[in-house]
């Protein structure tokens, strides 16, 4: 198809055509760089969404490339994700087992009003204060991971930071 008179990614044509064959690539890529075929099915329809609600801005020789980073970006997110939750239950399950019976008791009692307040907060205070507590990073480097303001991540931390505040003062 010749996109030379293409000012936008917007026509149908154009779209229909860069679907057909750049969505089979792309999610082959995505499971290859990832090994999660499921989530790469996802990454590719909500980059291809993305592609639709930026049309007016991506020239269509920029299409596929803007695809991939879409998808790929998408995906490292997601990662991302998974790791600072899966660093949670980590941190949360580890018990020391050298403690009396009452320092056990005690220390369940509070790791399960700690997960009871985190559950309660929505999922972007939950990301944030995960990201920033147990994982350590920094408010910029958050925004970053992201893709919003620093002062959003701030937001953010300070609603999650009142919600916990008032979940364990309800406990």
């Amino acid at each position: 198809m010749d996109t030379s008179s293409l000012k936008n990614s917007c026509d149908n044509t154009f779209y229909e055509d860069l679907f057909r064959t750049v969505a089979p690539t792309l999610r082959n890529f995505l499971c290859f760089k990832f090994k999660d075929v499921d989530s790469a099915g996802d990454m590719v329809q909500e980059a291809f969404l993305t592609l639709w609600k930026n049309c007016e801005k991506v020239l269509p020789d920029m299409a596929k490339a803007y695809l991939y980073r879409v998808a790929q970006n998408q995906m490292l997110k997601l990662v991302d994700k998974d790791k600072v939750r899966q660093k949670h239950i980590h941190f949360v399950s580890r018990t020391t087992h050298n403690e009396n019976p009452q320092f056990q008791m005690e220390f369940t009692e509070f790791d399960n009003r700690v997960q009871h307040a985190i559950n309660q907060l929505s999922e972007g205070q939950r990301e944030v204060f995960l990201l920033n507590r147990i994982e350590k990073k920094t408010y910029a480097e958050i925004a970053e991971m992201l893709d919003v303001s620093v002062k959003a991540v701030e937001k953010r931390m300070h609603k999650a930071l009142l919600k916990i505040r008032e979940v364990h003062k309800n406990i």
